[in-house]
């Protein structure tokens, strides 16, 4: 028996983890966030951000599958404003893939290399000190990269900056998360390894900093690929980290957060990763398109609707628009991904 698009009013969007379970995508919790966060830019008087934010994403169109169900994002309107957590959620789940592509045909051209992962910090930092923290960390990163012990080891690199928030104490946590491509004898032959306590030195240097900061160096196996990937692609910064009960502390992490973030390159290649991201059009892997986020590609010998769902705040939940008869006259068959 197929799938009952009568009992379908509220969204329900499942897709299949990589551990075979099945889950559902979190749209209403993202809309509800969102929401959140536009109220934060009204009150704090960023109205261009609060109508986007506010905007964003309140209606979804999908085309879906007649038996099984399964719902396919056609189109939507994303505001890409940095703090949105619809857009940061959807951006998160475009840069995995599309990092996961570039670092998968990396290795399918360069079998010889192999990746790490690789973790900067500094001191936590006022609020104040955020905007000049960043750019100072963006500089430091240059000098590592640059240097002549980085340069011999790794053959290339993708990095991302995360930002969290310590409520207790009021200051900001911003660090790095880097994935190295190395050769297979990293470690093994001369000149080719960099211990922990080196790195701690590197990044100490380039960063001028009077104190041996907390750095993370680990090896990556195969099967653990595609985890270190995601660890890169998690947001800039955590809704949580910036959406509180209380609405005076939730508008002050949200001005800190968007004036230090405002025109920062968060993501960024260098070396063979770079090359290969040029090659397959993915140099900017937080840009662009926010519907089409990986690959997953309808079938084109099963029939499909096409299916609205707008946001209803009486509900604070997706309601689909769409009745029954409208379904029937507009089903259709494809025999191309949308």
């Amino acid at each position: 028996m197929g799938y009952d698009i009568t009992k379908d009013i509220k969204l329900q969007d499942f897709y299949t983890s990589p551990k075979g379970q099945r889950k559902e995508r979190p749209w209403r919790m993202k809309k509800i966030n969102s929401l959140r966060a536009a109220e934060s830019y009204e009150r704090l008087g960023y109205m261009r951000y609060a109508e986007r934010v506010r905007d964003c994403a309140c209606t979804l169109q999908f085309l879906q599958e007649v038996e099984s169900g399964q719902k396919y994002l056609k189109a939507a309107y994303f505001c890409h404003v940095r703090l949105c957590p619809m857009c940061n959620w959807r951006r998160s789940l475009k840069i995995f893939h599309e990092v996961s592509r570039v670092v998968d045909e990396t290795q399918r051209q360069h079998p010889h290399l192999k990746p790490l992962f690789l973790t900067l910090t500094v001191r936590n930092c006022e609020a104040d000190e955020l905007d000049n923290t960043i750019k100072h960390m963006m500089e430091s990163w240059r000098k590592l990269v640059n240097h002549r012990a980085f340069m011999r080891v790794v053959k290339g690199w993708f990095r991302a900056l995360e930002v969290s928030y310590n409520k207790t104490e009021d200051t900001y946590h911003p660090h790095f998360h880097a994935i190295l491509m190395v050769d297979k004898s990293y470690g093994t032959a001369k000149g080719k390894y960099i211990d922990i306590y080196e790195w701690v030195r590197l990044w100490r240097v380039s960063a001028q900093l009077d104190y041996d900061p907390v750095c993370d160096i680990r090896k990556v196996k195969g099967h653990k690929i595609h985890k270190a990937v995601a660890e890169v692609a998690k947001y800039a910064v955590k809704s949580a980290d910036y959406l509180h009960e209380d609405d005076e502390v939730t508008d002050k992490v949200v001005k800190t957060l968007t004036d230090a973030l405002h025109r920062k390159r968060l993501f960024a290649y260098g070396g063979i990763l770079k090359v290969i991201a040029k090659e397959l059009g993915s140099e900017k892997p937080d840009e662009g398109d926010l519907v089409y986020v990986d690959d997953k590609v309808m079938r084109g010998d099963v029939a499909h609707i096409l299916v609205t769902y707008r946001w209803t705040s009486g509900v604070s939940d997706y309601v689909r628009q769409t009745g029954l008869s409208d379904y029937i006259r507009r089903k259709i068959r494809t025999s191309a991904p949308p």
